[in-house]
């Protein structure tokens, strides 16, 4: 739930810069649109990448690896 949480405020915030580039194109800014902007896309990117879920172990050439010695216990 947070995930979703963190990627609504990443949008939210892209959303928010683009109306302050905007609004500073017309010599008009509005600084409050920038700094909502920054504090929604960090947060929201805090909160996405804080409950990434755990990569799954590689399968990647699983069937080389049974010919391979076991590295982690070297024989001396």
């Amino acid at each position: 739930m947070k995930r979703r949480l963190g990627q609504f405020l990443v949008v939210i915030g892209l959303i928010l810069l683009v109306v302050f580039f905007t609004t500073d194109q017309s010599q008009n800014p509005q600084p409050g649109l920038f700094f909502s902007g920054l504090a929604g896309i960090f947060l929201g990117g805090f909160l996405v990448w804080r409950n990434r879920p755990v990569p799954k172990p590689s399968e990647r050439f699983r069937s080389v690896r049974k010919f391979w010695p076991n590295r982690q216990n070297p024989k001396k």
